[in-house]
């Protein structure tokens, strides 16, 4: 077990496959426009001790930004979906493109 740095409300989790092996989480935040992508098991040894933040990601908007409607109240309230690509679960990974399964770790 880590306890490791966040942002207020951090609460969702969706995990992504590692190059070379492994994954990371993806970690969303209530109260907050940004999310760490957190490394649970950086040296492959299975044991969770020293995981750690890999990085952060910034969710804003610049100038040139698409949006589907104008924030009208609670700026800065995050609780943003996500959905890593490609979706590595059983059931999802048999129906990738053959390009996206050449990029995936052997297991």
């Amino acid at each position: 077990m880590a306890m490791l740095p966040c942002d207020p409300g951090y609460h969702g989790v969706q995990y992504g496959a590692k190059q070379g092996g492994g994954y990371y989480a993806y970690v969303s935040s209530k109260f907050s426009n940004s999310l760490i992508i957190v490394d649970p098991d950086p040296n492959n040894d299975g044991i969770p001790a020293d995981a750690a933040v890999a990085g952060r990601i910034s969710l804003t908007s610049v100038g040139t930004t698409v949006t589907d409607d104008t924030i009208i109240g609670n700026r800065g309230m995050g609780g943003q979906g996500l959905l890593t690509i490609p979706v590595d679960n059983n059931g999802w990974i048999q129906n990738l493109p053959q390009v996206w399964k050449d990029q995936l770790t052997a297991s």
